[in-house]
């Protein structure tokens, strides 16, 4: 009985990868044309320069892992850098493949905790510290780019609908924590609600209960010491804080390389405006990581600010492609890193590569690079 029940979540697990790949290829596919002009910008750009930036966006990985690995030791989960780190890469993966309004990344630690008898509920009350310090960080950069737009009388009505929007956003997460500890009871009731609804969904679709009223008692329980255990580590919060500055500031150096890799100057303060502008509509746009908003965004707000059309949109591609499409990648690619969907010991590369519809799909990719070509 029980290998058969280990069978069953092997290939459970096997279907689950299945499906993220198929949707990764879906993503790959509509957003084909956007690769094959980040080929293109890079080719005509100073690519000792390009070489630098994709270097900076990996030390901005390192210190992304770093915050997550700060952020779980406040809520007493152990995770070593090197488990941590092909994780940040899946998180962005499966956000983008899986859109559930953020929650794909958080269930992929979730699950990944519960696989090592971890608690799942401090591992999401992690991710939650996590997120907070990056809001909040961020939202201290966005006032000062928002504020040089306002003084070149570029601040738009919705840029400032976003980052209103960012900030309730910030401060609704930040009353999780206070409520969690002062009134747990007020957590449940409301969560009884939510599981309420979700359970009436899931009978509309034949599925059988999944949320029991225990399971709620002791995932607030929980949530409740975890929250506790934030309050009082007032030192290891600073040190969150001044990671996520130094998060910040590596994607913003990263982005200064791109310019210069294009032979364009550009002021600091003009530079900050138009790197929080895109990284706004990351955060609170409707599509995952604020595909074709942030790109907009942008590269609207460096035109904005002086920088040609052209040089805007080239830099912005650039941008994007090394901040967001190469560590996309990167994630797909380190899904055997992870081993909740039972493929430990098998070749991720190798799989895709030797299934038939992957290699047909090849075949019909490389005729259009040649059309292209031609």
């Amino acid at each position: 009985m029980g290998k058969n029940k280990n069978t069953f979540f092997h290939n459970k697990g096997r279907l689950i990868f299945w499906l993220l790949v198929l949707l990764a290829f879906f993503v790959l596919a509509f957003k084909f044309a956007d690769l094959h002009q980040l080929y293109l910008n890079i080719k005509q750009s100073e690519l000792s320069f390009i070489f630098l930036a994709i270097l900076a966006q990996f030390f901005y990985f390192v210190l992304f892992t770093v915050t997550y690995k700060i952020s779980f030791r406040i809520v007493n989960i152990k995770y070593s850098f090197k488990r941590l780190f092909p994780l940040t890469f899946a998180y962005i993966f499966v956000n983008v493949v899986a859109p559930t309004l953020g929650a794909s990344g958080p269930a992929l630690f979730a699950t990944e905790a519960s696989r090592r008898k971890e608690s799942s509920v401090r591992t999401l009350a992690g991710v939650l510290v996590a997120n907070l310090a990056q809001f909040i960080t961020f939202t201290v950069i966005l006032f000062f780019g928002a504020f040089y737009l306002y003084i070149r009388g570029g601040l738009r009505a919705y840029q400032i609908a976003a980052s209103l929007l960012l900030i309730i956003m910030t401060a609704l997460l930040i009353s999780l924590i206070p409520l969690a500890i002062k009134k747990p009871k007020s957590l449940k009731k409301y969560l009884h609600w939510q599981t309420k609804i979700l359970d009436k969904l899931l009978k509309i679709f034949h599925r059988k209960k999944r949320f029991q009223d225990d399971w709620i008692e002791d995932g607030v329980n929980e949530f409740s010491d975890a929250s506790k255990n934030v309050t009082r580590q007032s030192s290891e919060i600073k040190k969150l804080i001044f990671y996520y500055f130094l998060v910040h500031g590596m994607n913003i150096f990263s982005l200064f390389l791109i310019f210069m890799a294009f032979h364009q100057h550009i002021l600091f303060r003009a530079l900050i405006s138009g790197f929080v502008m895109g990284v706004l509509f990351q955060i609170v746009g409707i599509t995952p990581y604020g595909i074709g908003l942030t790109e907009s965004a942008m590269a609207l707000t460096f035109t904005s600010l002086g920088v040609t059309t052209e040089s805007a949109i080239l830099i912005t591609l650039t941008y994007r492609g090394i901040a967001f499409w190469l560590p996309f990648l990167i994630g797909f690619i380190l899904l055997r890193k992870i081993h909740i969907f039972g493929l430990k010991d098998i070749s991720v590369i190798n799989l895709i590569l030797e299934n038939k519809h992957v290699i047909n799909l090849k075949k019909a990719i490389k005729v259009r690079l040649i059309n292209i070509e031609k």
